[in-house]
Order: C-alpha cells, then sequence, then structure tokens
C-alpha cells in the first residue's frame, strides 16, 4: 500500500488526491506466532478457486494459513482462532470457503465424517451464509438439505454434517470438528466456555474458528482471548490460540486517513475510499471507528491524546532497579508486574510479568526482587501474602494512589519524560485506558475502559514513585 503525500492536519489530501491509489495493509498489525510454515491453508485456498470460484483476498489467505498451520503429522497446532478486522473486508467469504473445503476436501483426507457448526449472535445473521454454502453443496456435490425454520442442516454424502445455531448456552449434545463464529464480540462468554469448548474436547484435531470487529465494554469473551493472545505474543510464544488483527495501534489520531488502511486489508476490493468517508461523516462516530477502523469505542475517551503516538516512546533497553508495581486483574484471573526506573531524569518502564495464578505471581515477584535496587508496592489484597524478607522493601498502593498519581503521569508522558519497553499488552492497556474526573483531580477508570488496564495502573504507580527526586548525600569531610 502506498502513503499519501503531504497532507493538511486533520489527515485529508485536497480532493482526496493520492488515496484513490492506496490499497488496505494486507499485513496484520498483531498476529500469533507461527512455530511452523507448514498449512493446510494453501490447500484450501486452491480448493476455494477450482471449485468454488473463489479467489482469497491476501489478507484472507494470511488468516486461514495462521489458523490452518499444522504439525509434521498434518494436525492443527491451534484449536482456536480469532481474527479481527474492519467490517466489510470478506469475512463471511472466508468462513463460507473454510466450511466448503472443511466438508468436502478436508473430511476425506480424515478418511471419517465431520461435523460443522456455524454460529452468530442471531440466527438471521447466519441464514444468508448457511443458505448460499447449502445450495451450493447441493448442486456440487450431491447433499442433502433440511431447510425447516431451527432444524436446517446440510448432509454430505460421507454423512458430513453442517448447521447453523444462534449463539445461546442451550448449545448442546453435539460433537463437532469445526465451529464457525461470527462477530464474536456480540457473544457472551457462557456460550463458548460452556457449550462450544465441550463440544469439541473429545474430537481429535478439532477448530474453534472465531471471526469479528471490535466490541465495547461488555465484549468480555473477546477482549479476554484478545488478552491471551496479545500477553503470548508479547513472550515469543505460539499458544494454543491463533491470533491475527487489522488495527490501528493504540493512541493514534483515528481523523488520520493513513491509518485507514491498518484495519481495512480489502480497500480497494471490497471497500471503497468514497463509502469510507461517507461512514465517516455519518451522525455516528462511534460506530465508525468500531466497525471501520476496528477501535473499541469507549478508547476514544482515553487518558491520553489521540495525537500521541504511544510507539514513538518506546527504547531498546530498560536500566535496573526501581520500582515493581504489582496487581490483579478485575476477576483475579491475572497478575501483572510493571518494573519503572529513573534513568537521569527519564521514566523507563517494562512488564516484567503477565501470570494466570498467584503462586506464579509470587514466583515472578522473587525473581525481580533478587535485584537488591528494586523496590515492591503492592495492592492491598496481595499483602496478606508477602514473604517477610520482602516487608522492609515493600509498600501499599491502592486507589488514594491511583487518583494522586495520575495526572502526573500523563504528564510525564506528555512531555516525553516517560519511556517504555515497546510491550503490546501495556499498549493496549495505556491506550483503551479511560480516566474519570473526580475530587478536583483525574483516575484510570476500570469500569469505564473497554478492557482490561492493569498495567496501566501499575505503571501509574510504579511511574510516579520512580519519578520522585532522591536526596543525594553529600560526603562530609573533616578538616583539622
Amino acid at each position: 500500500h502506498q502513503i499519501p503525500p503531504a497532507e493538511a492536519s486533520d489527515g485529508r489530501l485536497g480532493a482526496n488526491e493520492g488515496y484513490l491509489e492506496l490499497s488496505g495493509r494486507i499485513e496484520p498489525r498483531l498476529v500469533t506466532l507461527r512455530p511452523t510454515d507448514l498449512s493446510l491453508g494453501p490447500a484450501l485456498a486452491e480448493w476455494a478457486r477450482r471449485h468454488m470460484g473463489i479467489e482469497l483476498m491476501d489478507w484472507q489467505r494470511l488468516a486461514l494459513d495462521g489458523q490452518l498451520t499444522v504439525d509434521e503429522q498434518g494436525d492443527f497446532v491451534f484449536r482456536e482462532s480469532l481474527v479481527s478486522t474492519g467490517r466489510q473486508q470478506g469475512k463471511s467469504v472466508a468462513l463460507r470457503a473454510l466450511a466448503g473445503w472443511f466438508l468436502a476436501d478436508e473430511a476425506r483426507r480424515r478418511g471419517r465424517p465431520v461435523n460443522v457448526l456455524l454460529v452468530a449472535n442471531k440466527l438471521e445473521r447466519s441464514m444468508p451464509m448457511f443458505r448460499e454454502l447449502a445450495l451450493y453443496l447441493e448442486d456440487h456435490h450431491g447433499a442433502e438439505v433440511r431447510w425447516q425454520n431451527g432444524a436446517q442442516q446440510v448432509t454430505m454424502p460421507d454423512r458430513s454434517t453442517f448447521k447453523v445455531a444462534a449463539a445461546k448456552d442451550n448449545i448442546h449434545g453435539m460433537t463437532l470438528d469445526l465451529i464457525l463464529v461470527d462477530e464474536i464480540w456480540d457473544i457472551a462468554p457462557s456460550v463458548v466456555y460452556d457449550a462450544l469448548r465441550p463440544s469439541m474436547i473429545a474430537v481429535k484435531n478439532p477448530l474453534l474458528s472465531m471471526w469479528s470487529t471490535a466490541g465495547d465494554q461488555g465484549s468480555t469473551l473477546m477482549l479476554g482471548l484478545r488478552e491471551q493472545a496479545i500477553n503470548a505474543i508479547d513472550a515469543g510464544k505460539a499458544g494454543r490460540l491463533f491470533f491475527a488483527e487489522w488495527s490501528p495501534p493504540p493512541g493514534i489520531n483515528p481523523d488520520d486517513r493513513r491509518w485507514w488502511t491498518w484495519a481495512n486489508p480489502a480497500l480497494g476490493t471490497t471497500v471503497t475510499w468514497d463509502a469510507l468517508e461517507a461512514a465517516a461523516e455519518g451522525a455516528d462516530r462511534a460506530s465508525f471507528l468500531r466497525a471501520h477502523l476496528n477501535l473499541w469505542v469507549a478508547a476514544t475517551k482515553a487518558w491520553l491524546p489521540m495525537t500521541l503516538d504511544w510507539s514513538t516512546l518506546a527504547v531498546d533497553t530498560i536500566p535496573p532497579g526501581g520500582v515493581l508495581a504489582v496487581d490483579c486483574s478485575v476477576d483475579e484471573s491475572r497478575y501483572v508486574g510493571v518494573r519503572a526506573v529513573n534513568d537521569d531524569g527519564v521514566v523507563k518502564v517494562t512488564v516484567e510479568f503477565v501470570v494466570d495464578r498467584i503462586d506464579r505471581c509470587w514466583e515472578a515477584i522473587g525473581e525481580v526482587m533478587k535485584d537488591p535496587a528494586v523496590t515492591l508496592t503492592i495492592t492491598p489484597g496481595l499483602e496478606t501474602l508477602l514473604p517477610p524478607h520482602l516487608e522492609r522493601r515493600m509498600s501499599i498502593v491502592g486507589y488514594g494512589e491511583l487518583l494522586k498519581h495520575t495526572p502526573i503521569v500523563r504528564a510525564l508522558i506528555l512531555e516525553g519524560r516517560l519511556r517504555h519497553d515497546g510491550s503490546n499488552a501495556l499498549a493496549e492497556h495505556v491506550g483503551r485506558a479511560v480516566a474519570v474526573k473526580t475530587q478536583n483531580s483525574t483516575v484510570l477508570s476500570s469500569q469505564k475502559s473497554p478492557g482490561p488496564i492493569e498495567l496501566a495502573r501499575c505503571m501509574v504507580w510504579a511511574a510516579a514513585i520512580a519519578a520522585r527526586p532522591t536526596n543525594r548525600t553529600k560526603p562530609a569531610f573533616a578538616f583539622g
């Protein structure tokens, strides 16, 4: 894709000059590390081209190649996947190609019938894709189709099945090889955790393939999956969830058209610049940001200005010493530690750990505290488990300190006196954090932010303490 020439301050070009040549960004901003390049994705793309007449776009191929990564035995490396882009990029076409290939070709490779389920938050949203694929399978592969409302099903000659269902907690009694979930941002966690995942537990080589646009504060399922994937990316691990997201980086100005390509990989194919401009000029700005720029809407009210590019504050190295701040997520499913150190007037912060158990949290704290120059600050809930040998190096922080320190740390960031380690997870937490006014100050609010912000909270506590001036005692000389 091409970057436009010089532009006005709002990111526009005169009469859209240069934008007609600008295509979508093919590479996702966030993507899971793949342990191998082996994949069934190319076989799917070729099958879809020859049999369905679908020429998959480059971004679709990349997303499918990733989630269909296989080991040397031909088994899936990832049991689950999550793909996120702006709307109208061709997610439904990719889903249809994946389902068709799985039923007609992958079942043959496995040498047994397979069961596929298509799920959406509302049944009527899935029916157009179900209908189109059912008619294709009936005409070209001799499938039998049952159209009764609420009992729609495609049965292939080898007895493979394709069903459709609304995202409800009562999806039980099925054994499934492939589950396709559309717009997961609007689906409750219980649907996946209590209904869909158990249906695949006894199946060899299953895949739960989830696709969506960004959501809001209520999208707890998608937020949790994103958090899991981003932490794995930062740790350089593959994990069991493949994740690919096309979105602008945190802290950019959404009015700058250069970033629009990041959320619209199909720009110039299924989406046009004129259509995006028309959507941007609509009355519902939040809807445009979420649906077409793939931004979590409450983040537009973030504590940092949109004109700040957080990535420009990254540094290569973080000195030893400083302050380690530790906190847990609201649901106590995640424990995090952020260290800040004052490096000649510039506060530098790094994510030391993100773990999912309290015992691992204390193990990680112990490793960091082996440096005698590090002091520890923790929230009250963790104090009861503090090892005695750390008591003299520990202080307690909470809401009061967050209230006092939020404006201070914001000023450090805006003045360029706070730098960070480039962590994706920290960037997400800082970028989505929303501050509310209270008691003549501002404070980061977990309730108002569209997702977890515990790393941002820890950064505020650690950075503010690290930024305090220290007394440097001059040596005394005795004269006789």
